[in-house]
């Protein structure tokens, strides 16, 4: 399938106030593989994920869903790539927050 992305750094460019992500450069500190990343994937309607990061080459990311998505198809460990400015949360496969 292919994934269409919000970006969570430009939304928090739009509505500064009301929104707050991590900024890259933390995202290049914490964002290893096995970590878990929430995505907004933009199919079906819109819907924040959580994936698991598979390899990270730069800026951008390989990973699965780590959870069934609720408005469109797709599956638990479908891969997909997004870069680094999708991501919303991070968190350690131990549900500490990273980010």
């Amino acid at each position: 399938m292919n994934f269409r992305f919000e970006s969570a750094q430009g939304m928090a460019q739009m509505h500064p106030d009301t929104f707050e992500v991590t900024g890259i450069e933390k995202l290049k500190q914490v964002v290893e593989p096995g970590v878990f990343a929430k995505v907004c994937i933009l199919n079906g309607g819109g819907e924040r994920i959580w994936t698991k990061v598979i390899e990270v080459d730069g800026v951008k990311v390989k990973a699965t869903l780590a959870n069934d998505p609720f408005g469109f198809e797709a599956e638990h460990g479908d891969p997909l790539e997004y870069t680094l400015q999708h991501i919303y949360n991070v968190t350690s496969a131990d549900g500490e927050e990273l980010a």
